[in-house]
């Protein structure tokens, strides 16, 4: 983490709803998340629990029907009015293959934001787009300028998205799961260009997945979310080592691992709880093997120690004592 100053991100109680035919879904339920300069914080979940919402409603940048109904959003000491889009904050999403223009060369796309927001010459915007292409470690960028996404493997268009958001000088960087069709070697690769960056340029990053393994490598803190709520949250190795959640701990013995190629992998039984505005007590209760009769109150998150913060009611009843590996 870095030295004191304002942090990345701060986002206090947020709440958003989609509007349907059969009335608002509650897809992001009360979510606090920080994330400090020069830090990667990790939120990680099943599909639907909300991640890639949460991402778009401090973006900004949320689809029609679908809107910020409470919280508040601070980035890098600037209150935002949740629902607009900031300056400091830039998102790379999880296919560069729809998130870039595909008739437009990849060079043109990293320069628009410095000509068109900056009043920068189209030769000094060039030269801008030239030096992130070679911060972000796409070789011979002089070359590749001009070429089109198509014409790029898949890492070096993810390259191209980072540089492309790296343009407008964020202080916050969101990632919505950005590897997920990258093969292992060039996951790596981007791991380490995340790391590098966010130390040099003191960037905030809050990094969305499924990919325990990958948070593991990647994050220095970790949010559990489910069905649109922070069920636990802490340092990433005392969460994935320790977890204080049964839905962690579901997580974690469902996650493959290269160590134990024969095991069978386990599965959470059961379906998500439908995100409606009545959802009381405990969201995983249903699918808890855990669940007692404590479990219908709604669960606060409790910090357990050194900042790992449980949503577990029955968290002192559990035995937590069998190692997981994520390796």
């Amino acid at each position: 983490m870095s030295a004191a100053g304002p942090s990345a991100l701060a986002a206090q109680g947020l709440e958003v709803a989609i509007d349907t035919a059969d009335g608002p879904v509650h897809p992001v339920r009360s979510v606090s998340v920080s994330v400090a300069r020069g830090e990667i914080v990790g939120v990680v979940g099943e599909s639907g629990c909300g991640k890639s919402t949460l991402l778009r409603a401090i973006a900004g940048v949320l689809p029609r029907g679908t809107r910020v109904t409470g919280g508040s959003l601070t980035v890098h000491g600037c209150a935002i009015t949740a629902g607009r889009r900031c300056d400091g904050v830039a998102m790379v999403f999880q296919d560069p293959m729809t998130s870039l223009n595909p008739v437009m060369r990849v060079g043109d796309q990293i320069a628009e934001v410095p000509r068109r927001r900056d009043g920068l010459s189209r030769s000094a915007a060039r030269n801008v787009a030239l030096e992130l292409m070679t911060e972000v470690g796409i070789p011979a960028p002089e070359k590749r300028f001009g070429l089109y996404p198509h014409q790029l493997s898949g890492g070096l268009r993810q390259r191209v998205l980072i540089a492309a958001a790296l343009s407008g000088d964020p202080k916050l960087l969101l990632c919505d799961e950005p590897t997920t069709a990258l093969d292992v070697t060039v996951q790596a690769q981007f791991v380490a260009l995340l790391r590098r960056l966010c130390a040099e340029r003191e960037l905030g990053i809050l990094y969305v997945t499924h990919d325990l393994p990958l948070v593991a490598m990647l994050c220095q803190r970790i949010n559990v979310m489910y069905a649109g709520q922070i069920v636990e949250r802490g340092n990433t190795t005392d969460v994935l080592r320790t977890p204080r959640h049964p839905y962690t701990l579901a997580l974690l013995e469902a996650a493959p691992r290269l160590a134990d190629r024969n095991r069978e992998l386990a599965s959470i039984p059961g379906q998500p709880p439908a995100l409606t505005a009545g959802l009381a007590g405990c969201a995983f209760s249903d699918r808890c093997r855990y669940a007692g009769a404590g479990c219908h109150s709604a669960p606060p998150l409790e910090t357990e120690a050194a900042g790992h913060q449980s949503g577990c009611v029955r968290v002192d009843d559990i035995d937590w004592t069998k190692p997981v590996s994520v390796s």
